[in-house]
């Protein structure tokens, strides 16, 4: 990921995070929300920078720096947004979102949704969202592509949907019993990784969405 990119997705963490808090407290808006296991595409085991050029380079991705900041209940925040659409004018777009992980991985979430370009108050409110659409695509062209990146397919796996959800849970109870007697016996489960960020980049509290 080249400085710019740095450079805007730094911005976004420290920024985006301010703006929701003024949207939720005036309009009901938001700038924040969560990346939820229903849309987990895969995992890919190679650099963040690798995949992206794959999108962008090999598959007619765009970036999204616009897009709301995701953040996942275990803290770890998106680094990369990128949406697919036929056309500039096409009512639909694919949108997908990078989280880099522990290992030099990246997992891959996707959905659906109407365009922020021609759509956008449908867009805003979320209505046409189809996650089980987005993960369909998404998982068809990244397992089945094979370019100049990567000529023998892109090194992945699919983690299973019961660990997703099973991880998911684990997390969103205790982010509701944190600060009990009873989230202590949880801690050694979750504290070491919303602690830390990816290669030193910090997290975003879950708990801006809540």
């Amino acid at each position: 990921m080249g400085f710019r990119q740095d450079f805007v997705n730094a911005v976004r963490r420290r920024v985006w995070p301010r703006i929701h808090h003024l949207l939720a407290g005036t309009v009901d808006g938001y700038a924040v929300t969560h990346t939820t296991e229903e849309e987990y595409v895969m995992t890919v085991h190679c650099s963040e920078a690798d995949l992206e050029r794959v999108l962008d380079e090999e598959l007619g991705f765009s970036r999204n720096p616009i897009s709301a900041l995701k953040v996942r209940l275990d803290g770890n925040t998106a680094e990369g947004s990128w949406v697919w659409r036929d056309s500039l004018l096409a009512d639909w777009q694919l949108h997908v979102v990078l989280h880099a992980v522990d290992g030099g991985a990246v997992d891959v979430y996707a959905h659906w949704e109407y365009s922020w370009v021609t759509h956008p108050l449908e867009h805003y409110a979320g209505r046409g969202y189809d996650a089980e659409k987005g993960v369909r695509l998404a998982r068809s062209w990244l397992a089945d592509h094979d370019g100049e990146q990567f000529p023998e397919g892109l090194p992945y796996r699919v983690e299973s949907a019961a660990y997703r959800r099973g991880r998911e849970l684990l997390y969103a109870v205790y982010h509701e019993l944190e600060g009990t007697e009873v989230a202590r016996y949880l801690d050694p489960f979750v504290a070491d990784r919303r602690a830390r960020g990816v290669d030193g980049r910090p997290n975003v509290s879950p708990r801006i969405v809540d």
